[in-house]
């Protein structure tokens, strides 16, 4: 699939996620620039993600797909300039980066 797929197809399916609820707010801070927590990141992503490849969607002409193993690392340096969402290949689970340092994650019903 190319990037303006990936990115349409996310953007379709992004409004059909059932975000997790923890204490009231579906937004959790994971730090921006040197308060980024990667290891948190990390955990995250390895919880919410089994497959060993999944999408990195920026907009519409950076899109790709991505080792799962290092999604948190390279999300790192994109994070303080755009809002990301990281997407399994079907788009039934999601992960939302938004450039202030919060993340929310859900799951298609």
């Amino acid at each position: 699939m190319d990037a303006k797929n990936i990115f349409i197809a996310c953007s379709y399916y992004a409004g059909r996620i059932k975000w997790v609820m923890i204490k009231g707010n579906e937004w959790n801070y994971i730090g921006v620039g040197d308060d980024y927590n990667e290891a948190k990141v990390n955990k995250l992503i390895e919880r919410h993600f089994s497959d060993l490849e999944i999408y990195l969607i920026i907009d519409r002409h950076n899109s790709f797909p991505i080792q799962t193993k290092i999604a948190a690392q390279s999300i790192r340096g994109l994070l303080n300039k755009n809002d990301l969402t990281l997407s399994n290949k079907d788009f039934t689970r999601m992960i939302v980066f938004n450039r202030i340092g919060v993340v929310k994650y859900g799951e298609r019903l």
